[in-house]
């Protein structure tokens, strides 16, 4: 048990130094207990496994992502696709979100098409900004299947 908690705290520890240790271009910052990853790839929840199994956080991390994409929705004038990725180790398909080990997090962050030109950036900074604490303390409606 004690074993299990040393491993989690451990692994959130790293996962917050990969995050850190992103490009200039990108502003991270921590609500509802994941990362929010804007850059000009995108913006992006990055959420990990904590004491639940890879489909379950997959879920809440889409979740959160539904949410801020709603909150934004009412405070900028447009809100980008908000992709939503969970870490974890090992092969994961069909859940709710990308999984990426934790090697490769910087990599699905940064290495893709620019999406986001500076000016829509500085947009998005300031609507993260005046949602994270609404987003911090809502809960994550379940995403509707349909």
């Amino acid at each position: 048990m004690m074993g299990e908690m040393f491993r989690h705290h451990a692994h959130s520890r790293e996962l917050s130094r990969r995050v850190a240790q992103l490009p200039s271009s990108h502003t991270v910052r921590k609500a509802a207990g994941h990362w929010l990853v804007l850059g000009p790839t995108g913006l992006v929840v990055v959420g990990r496994c904590a004491d639940e199994d890879v489909a379950t956080a997959a879920e809440r991390c889409a979740g959160v992502a539904h949410e801020l994409r709603d909150l934004l929705a009412g405070v900028t004038p447009w809100v980008p696709f908000v992709d939503a990725i969970v870490v974890a180790d090992g092969e994961h398909h069909d859940l709710g979100c990308t999984v990426v080990q934790l090697d490769l997090l910087v990599t699905a962050l940064t290495v893709g098409p620019v999406t986001l030109d500076d000016d829509e950036l500085l947009l998005l900074d300031r609507g993260l900004r005046s949602v994270i604490g609404t987003l911090s303390t809502r809960r994550p409606r379940p995403l509707d299947p349909a």
